[in-house]
């Protein structure tokens, strides 16, 4: 096996590992919020539609994340604020019974 498909690999086994993370971590969060940049999962919304000076944007603050993003080390934080002039989804997750 020559270095790109080991790399390859390794980025397939990333993206695996990810995936079950994402879906194990779904379990204990009420929103899966997605932005043009990434997902996220959080257990608190909040999205203003904000009027500057360049038109309209949007300020959401999410509390108890979970990011979707795999270079980070630490894909928990207890909130943050994501400033979008794009489409903002959010989907309030169903509750297992």
């Amino acid at each position: 096996m020559d270095s790109i498909d080991e790399l390859d690999m390794f980025e397939a086994e990333r993206r695996l590992a990810l995936y079950n993370e994402y879906r194990d971590a779904a379990r204990v969060f009420t929103y899966y919020i997605e932005t043009e940049l990434r997902a996220y999962l959080a257990n608190g919304v909040d999205v203003q539609p904000v009027d500057g000076s360049g038109g309209v944007y949007f300020k959401v603050t999410l509390t108890d994340v979970w990011i979707y993003e795999a270079e980070r080390i630490n894909r928990f934080v207890p909130e943050t604020v994501i400033y979008s002039i794009n489409d903002v989804h959010v989907q309030k997750l169903k509750v297992e019974e």
